[in-house]
């Protein structure tokens, strides 16, 4: 991958799985963690697993720096195997999200060894999908088709066999049918917002590619308020989650990124000449491709 690619990976998912410390059920009741971290073998979602499973599971958690809660001293393999049995035994606690978790686990992960996990996840997932005869030129891709991709493996796994027609578009180049084709179920809360990012980011590939635009800079585009939440993010400033809905947590992100920048008045408002200005010029310092699509 381009490391425009790299660079943007935990800004542009942070703000879809949240940065979680802890072991916790992901909506199928899958132990996860980190940014979306999956520590879980158990085939079936929702399920208890068979002891091959737990045990496949278990090598996978303890592949991480555990620190035991209170005096940070690093856990050992039986803390790291109770925190997860702990977790994977309230099944009926999914739904209600990963802070249903936090009081019911003695473990947790600073934020460098949650950095790491993510990328060595990252680089295997990425080394898998090169296996695919469709994703052998993987590395000649727009960086928005890569970022893309990548996004659709961190939700599915990194084969993507369920998606023929999408495999058959992204061997031939033809980013547009990939943005018709990457969308997947169920579509809700994150995974609704993953699909709209991932469609967005494959048109933006056809753009750069149609457009003969630099392949290994992430494009973007300023020409509404979802395009203008993924700038700021891009820019470390918090709007929320990249949704399209110009709420209280995008205007305070445009807010402090007027404040920032000396923009008067610091109004929250996207659209503002001066603030989108701003930012196109800040997102092209930053190695971002600002696209007149």
């Amino acid at each position: 991958m381009f490391d425009s690619v790299r660079n943007y990976w935990i800004g542009f998912n942070d703000p879809l799985e949240g940065r979680v410390n802890f072991m916790y059920l992901d909506q199928k009741g899958w132990v996860s963690t980190g940014i979306g971290n999956k520590l879980d073998e158990t085939a079936q979602a929702n399920s208890a697993p068979t002891e091959a499973e737990r045990e496949r599971s278990l090598a996978e958690a303890r592949e991480l720096r555990w620190l035991v809660n209170g005096d940070g001293q690093e856990a050992t393999a039986d803390q790291v195997a109770a925190d997860w049995d702990v977790v994977k035994g309230h099944l009926e606690l999914a739904p209600q999200g990963h802070n249903a978790f936090r009081p019911l686990t003695s473990l947790h992960l600073d934020n460098d060894e949650i950095d790491r996990a993510v990328f060595a996840k990252l680089d295997q997932m990425e080394s898998t999908l090169l296996s695919g005869p469709e994703f052998s030129d993987f590395a000649d891709w727009p960086a928005n088709a890569q970022l893309a991709t990548l996004s659709m493996c961190w939700a599915l796994g990194p084969t993507l066999h369920g998606f023929p027609k999408f495999r058959l578009a992204v061997a031939d180049h033809d980013w547009n049918t990939a943005a018709d084709q990457c969308h997947f179920t169920p579509d809700e809360g994150t995974i609704q917002i993953r699909n709209k990012l991932d469609r967005h980011h494959f048109l933006l590939a056809q753009v750069v590619a149609d457009q003969g635009q630099p392949m290994e800079q992430i494009g973007m585009t300023l020409s509404d308020v979802f395009d203008v939440q993924g700038a700021l993010l891009a820019l470390g400033f918090k709007p929320g989650r990249q949704d399209g809905a110009d709420g209280p947590s995008t205007q305070a992100g445009v807010r402090a990124f007027q404040t920032t920048n000396g923009i008067d008045p610091a109004n929250g408002q996207f659209d503002d000449p001066a603030t989108l200005s701003a930012l196109s010029s800040q997102l092209t310092d930053a190695g971002f491709n600002v696209l007149s699509a």
